[in-house]
């Protein structure tokens, strides 16, 4: 293993910040994909986790050694159903050409109640919906993609908080906690917009007919203005599997 072991990033720290939460058992096996340089399934191997990690980028292969595995997320994951405790996708469902797939197959190798933890740029955060409003750009997504190629590092799935809660939820999931991993003091300059955002959300969800979705939209809607997602840089998001016919 490299004695260069790079640092976790704020998002990172905030994972980590969640472990007791998650209330995994002792040793449990756990995957990191995408891992990027390695530095959150350091971490998660010091905390004492059985941990595999996986990026089609080799930056943390001489870190990881035996633990890493060069894989490409958009298809289906080489390990066998039922793995893992814990997957921990941290800024990698946006660069997925189809973020279903990814769920269908991070439920595949999770096993029944295992924990999916998952950050992404919070797109519905006010600067973000002012940014959109302004020039057609979300958060994190500030200027066209270069078009001579696919890259891996292009945000090509950014989603808003209720697109990833549906595809959560007809992935093989339940969606357990929403919070935001850090927010930035500037975010606090755009609350001046949040009553009237309120009040427009308000009126536009009340077309829902279906009386069971209505009560859902509800959820939605509170989740939608609270602190995290209002102010927030990065959704962080905790889903547990619901898949009970695995061995």
């Amino acid at each position: 293993m490299s004695s260069a072991s790079p640092a976790p990033s704020i998002i990172q720290r905030a994972v980590l910040d969640r472990l007791p939460s998650l209330r995994l058992p002792e040793g449990a096996r756990v995957l990191d994909a995408p891992c990027g340089e390695g530095a959150l399934a350091l971490a998660l191997s010091a905390a004492g986790y059985d941990v595999q990690a996986a990026d089609m980028d080799p930056a943390a292969a001489a870190r990881l050694q035996g633990r890493f595995h060069m894989v490409d997320l958009n298809g289906k994951l080489p390990w066998p159903d039922a793995s893992f405790d814990a997957f921990f996708c941290v800024e990698g469902i946006e660069h997925l050409e189809n973020r279903f797939l990814f769920l269908r197959e991070a439920g595949r190798v999770l096993r029944p109640g295992g924990k999916l933890v998952l950050t992404t740029p919070n797109i519905v955060a006010l600067r973000s919906r002012v940014r959109f409003f302004a020039s057609g750009f979300y958060h994190r997504d500030s200027r066209p993609l270069n078009e001579t190629g696919r890259r891996p590092l292009h945000h090509i799935g950014l989603a808003t908080f209720s697109e990833l809660r549906y595809a959560i939820h007809t992935s093989g999931f339940s969606l357990a906690e929403v919070a935001a991993t850090h927010a930035k003091p500037v975010s606090r300059l755009y609350a001046v917009l949040a009553p009237w955002m309120y009040l427009y959300t308000l009126v536009a969800f009340r077309k829902e007919k279906d009386t069971a979705q209505r009560a859902r939209n509800r959820t939605i809607r509170r989740t939608l203005f609270t602190r995290a997602l209002l102010f927030g840089e990065n959704l962080l998001l905790v889903a547990v599997s619901q898949n009970v016919n695995k061995e």
